[in-house]
This record gives structure tokens, sequence and C-alpha cells, in this order.
């Protein structure tokens, strides 16, 4: 790797954010770009750069072109025009996990991407880690940003980091002992031509992987023909789990449905490749583990009502697998931002109409999924959670109510996180009596 002294920092959320940390550390020159005027966010840095060293995007074309690094925001594409004179001179423009990376390869690192299940996964390999007595750090796409590495003062035994598709778009030599590619479906087109790229950009996870690494792979992927990687590969299944309940007890865990045991059977499969096969350590982490906020998560029972908080839910497969860890019928809350104009739920959820008592639409789709599902579902039109549950509590409805909203959450809140800690404080406002 070239000396780097002089960096830009393109998009200052929370991985930039931490970025800038890490760059101080190493006591880099660093300049900072961001969407608006600098005054109406200089504030957020803390004062840790001069307000001169800081851009707007409509400023940075010429910047980005005299630095030696730029750090790339995942919610950023590689192709933003601002970026064309940086490209036209090979300037390196890289993901905020790949200038962690170059700090703290030292610390062996596990790997977890896919469409469906990745931030559920990745807790239960550093939780089953813990269980084994390592010590870990968990970050990623799971919301830490993996330069917060930087803080942490203890010595590490592995770093588990969670990968979207938009991270690894900007890897280089990152590089994953362990790697997990769970699953791949449909999802992001607004920012991919087709599936098929949605998945190479998943398949950058393996790039530097060699012999002596090990490859997990879910069968839920039609693109495994793309995968061609030199590090050992093994295969598991959503559909294929009786040897993992032959061996274990899954009856005594909290978390519902087959995917959930999917993704015990991939950490145990990890906890494999490391030489970690104690069972009766597994077993007890297995019935122990109480699942990830805002995953199908337990919020409150009212009466004979249950409720779950399932806001990750960002597609039609997250809200078709949570349907389907439900044995009983449910009520569903459904609905966010619309990604695109062909963006339709209704093949996904035909097969359950039987399951569904009835739908409950909020967000911008409200009227649009009204009128897509109307003529097979029964759906009631909220807008908005608060509308939506107090007409839950009125109606006196019995059964399991799962909010699983199926699309982004955008329109009314800052993230899924934003929108299940929303969802779960109403919950307790309205059905507190």
């Amino acid at each position: 790797m070239n000396k780097i002294n002089k960096i830009a920092i393109f998009g200052f959320a929370r991985s930039g954010k931490s970025a800038l940390k890490l760059a101080m550390k190493q006591g880099l020159q660093t300049f900072i770009v961001s969407r608006g005027e600098v005054k109406s966010w200089y504030s957020e840095t803390e004062g840790i750069v001069p307000m001169e060293q800081c851009f707007s995007e409509d400023e940075a074309r010429d910047l980005f072109a005299q630095v030696d690094q730029i750090i790339l925001s995942p919610g950023i594409p590689r192709e933003h025009e601002v970026l064309q004179l940086a490209r036209e001179k090979n300037i390196p423009i890289i993901s905020e996990i790949e200038f962690a990376y170059q700090y703290f390869s030292h610390i062996p690192v596990i790997a977890i991407t896919g469409t469906n299940g990745k931030t559920t996964t990745t807790t239960m390999i550093k939780e089953a880690l813990e269980a084994f007595g390592k010590k870990v750090f968990c970050g990623g796409n799971i919301g830490t940003p993996y330069c917060d590495i930087v803080f942490i003062k203890e010595s590490l035994d592995f770093a588990v980091i969670e990968l979207s598709s938009f991270q690894l778009e900007s890897i280089v030599n990152f590089h994953p002992q362990v790697a997990l590619i769970l699953n791949v479906f449909p999802n992001h087109s607004e920012r991919y031509d087709d599936v098929r790229s949605y998945a190479l950009a998943k398949n950058n996870i393996f790039k530097n992987m060699t012999e002596s690494d090990v490859l997990i792979l879910g069968k839920e992927n039609d693109y495994l023909d793309t995968i061609k990687a030199k590090a050992q590969t093994l295969l598991f299944s959503l559909y294929e789990l009786d040897d993992f309940q032959r061996e274990f007890d899954t009856s005594k865990a909290y978390l519902r449905g087959e995917h959930n045991l999917a993704n015990f059977l991939a950490t145990k499969m990890t906890l494999n490749a490391l030489g970690l096969k104690d069972k009766v350590l597994f077993q007890n982490f297995l019935e122990n583990f109480k699942g990830v906020e805002h995953r199908l998560e337990f919020v409150k029972e009212y009466q004979h009502l249950k409720i779950y908080n399932d806001a990750k839910s960002t597609n039609a497969l997250a809200t078709t697998t949570a349907i389907k860890a439900f044995d009983e019928a449910i009520y569903l809350v459904l609905g966010g931002k619309l990604r695109n104009e062909t963006d339709k739920i209704i093949g996904e959820l035909l097969p359950f109409k039987d399951k569904i008592k009835k739908i409950f639409l909020i967000g911008e789709v409200t009227d649009r999924l009204a009128d897509e599902l109307g003529e097979e579902f029964e759906v009631e039109k909220g807008y908005d959670l608060s509308t939506t549950l107090k007409s839950v509590k009125d109606q006196k409805l019995a059964g399991h109510l799962v909010f699983s909203p199926g699309y982004p959450s955008f329109d009314q809140f800052k993230s899924f996180v934003h929108r299940g800690e929303s969802f779960k404080k109403l919950v307790e406002e309205i059905f507190s009596n």
C-alpha cells in the first residue's frame, strides 16, 4: 500500500464520523465532504477538523482528485458524478470497512453478508464466540462502524463484521478468515440494474480469501454459479436442518422459524471452522440466545394479542419469512417508502392469503398497496403507526400482530432502528391499560 497522508471522507453519517476519528488517530490530513452547505453540518465534526477542510458536494470535484484516498459512504454510489475526476486519476475509492482493515488486519475477521438474516447471524456468531470465551469486536452494517474498533483497548480474538453489498463494492485488501454469504434474493433495485449485479457485489467478500480460509454459503442463492473462490467452501440450506435438529434440541430456542434454525446452523459451521466444537456449550448458547432487536422481536402481550416488532424488514422476502415463523394466523402491519414504480408485493403475499387475517397499511405506499392488495386481502389504511395501533386496540383483536413492513423506512423514519423504536414506544403507550 502506498503511503497515505491526505484523505477525503465523502458522506458524513455514522461510518464517516467513525472514519474521521480513526484518521485522526493515524495523524492523517483529513477533508470532509457532505451534502448541503458546510455550515449546516459542521457542528457534527465536533471541531476535529478546521472548517476550511470541509466541503459541500458541489465544491469537492477538484479536492477528490488531489487526495491519496477517498473513503466513501455506503449510501453513495461509486459512479457519483463528483468523483469523475478522481476516477480518471485512479485515486483509490474505498469503503470505511477497507479503511478500518488497513490498520487492524492483524485481528482475524469473520465476515457475514446476505439479503436476509445477516444481522441475526452476525449477532449469533458474536455471542456464540463470547460463550466460548473469546474477546470479540462486532461491527459493520450491524450499526457500529468497523472503524470504532480503534476505541477497543483490550486484546481481541476476532472482529465479526456484517457487510452490505454497498460496503463490499469498495474493498481492496479486506480478507476474512471465515466468510458467509447467507442468501441472495432480489433487493436494492434502486442501486443495481439486475439481481446478478447485486450478487456479484456480495461476492467481493471472498475476493482475497485463500485455501486456508473457509467460505460458508447458503443454497438460497440463484447465483452460486458466480462463486469461484479459493477458500474451502461449505454449503447449508434453510431446508436441510434434520441433522442439525438431531444433534441439538432446538425446541428450547427462544427464536421462531426455520430461518432462525438455519442461522444457528450457519453459526455452528462458523465455530467448527474455527475449531470450536463443544456441543454442550453450543446447546447452552442456543437455549439462551434471545434474538436481535427489531427482528421478529416479541414486544408485548395485551389481553389476547401478542405483538411482534420486525421493523428490520425492508423487502418482501423478509416479511414472508416472518409470516412463515408463525403456525397460527396473523394480523400484518405493512408499508413504508416506495422503491420504484414496478415494486409489487402481492405475488409474495398471496400464498399466505389464508394465514393473514388482515393487513394494516402505513407509510408512503399506503394507497398504492390498498389498490394492489384490496381485492385479495382485507386491508385497512392507517397511514401512520399511531393511527394503526389505536385502531388495532379499538378492534380488540386476538392472536398475533406482526409489524413486518416489507419496505424501507425513510418515508417517516430515519432508519429501521428508529422505526422499530417508535413502534415499541407506541405499543407501550397505546396498550398500557
